[in-house]
């Protein structure tokens, strides 16, 4: 294949790669917890000692900006929020699993559960909250109900940078199975929910500068497709 030809679709590929990261960004812009994602892209340039080898232009690199979104105020009983760095814990049926997203319910059997039913971890279990007229959860995660003492809502943080893997629906687990997090102090604010982090003005930005990049790779491709075309024709006559 032609080496500009190849340029073009690479460009085409990385484009279109960042629109889907890009796209997804801005239709979690009001999702609770979110983290927005980055791609990256590593030029490299092969083939130089060896000509008839096909070079490769771009590695990708995927990243997360962990950054704390706005807290924002709902007044619902089990809404919490993190002040700061750390996860709350949730158990799934593979095991451990940790969010931002603190739109939690209470569940079946009086479980704090988040909004797929997965149950809220405390220092000694699942968080259970009995029928009660008035629960009131403390900066330090201490879960009251008419005033008696139910749980304490674990908080854990892992070493920065991050190396999680995002699991959908809000939840992340270690990139590592073997790492294992720290017990974290973040405050909690009951009744407030973590917005998303995604900055719609900027995403919009980089979106329309990504799809002029690849508009201009698919007028690339065309013309190189044109000059092919030509040069059979032409080659075709002699």
């Amino acid at each position: 294949m032609n080496s500009g030809m190849y340029a073009a679709l690479s460009g085409s590929l990385t484009a279109q790669r960042r629109l889907d990261v890009l796209t997804n960004n801005l239709a979690n812009a009001s999702t609770a917890g979110f983290k927005a994602d980055t791609i990256g892209f590593e030029s490299v340039l092969a083939g130089v000692n060896n000509p008839t080898q096909q070079p490769i232009f771009a590695n990708e690199r995927y990243s997360t900006d962990f950054s704390q979104g706005p807290l924002q105020k709902s007044d619902n009983t089990f809404d919490l929020a993190l002040e700061g760095e750390g996860f709350f814990v949730v158990n799934t049926p593979d095991g451990p699993a940790y969010t931002r997203q603190g739109n939690f319910q209470r569940g079946p059997g009086g479980k704090l559960v988040t909004s797929d039913g997965y149950e809220v971890q405390g220092g000694n279990g699942p968080i259970t909250i009995a029928n009660g007229s008035r629960v009131i959860i403390d900066e330090n995660g201490q879960v009251n109900v008419d005033g008696s003492a139910v749980g304490t809502i674990s908080r854990v943080d892992f070493p920065k940078p991050y190396s999680l893997s995002k699991q959908g629906n809000g939840l992340w687990v270690p990139a590592d199975p073997a790492a294992a997090p720290a017990a974290a102090q973040t405050p909690v604010k009951q009744g407030y929910l973590e917005g998303s982090n995604v900055k719609v003005v900027v995403e919009m930005a980089r979106m329309i500068e990504t799809s002029r990049f690849f508009e201009s790779c698919a007028r690339a491709v065309r013309s190189y497709d044109d000059m092919a075309a030509k040069a059979a024709n032409d080659l075709g006559k002699v």
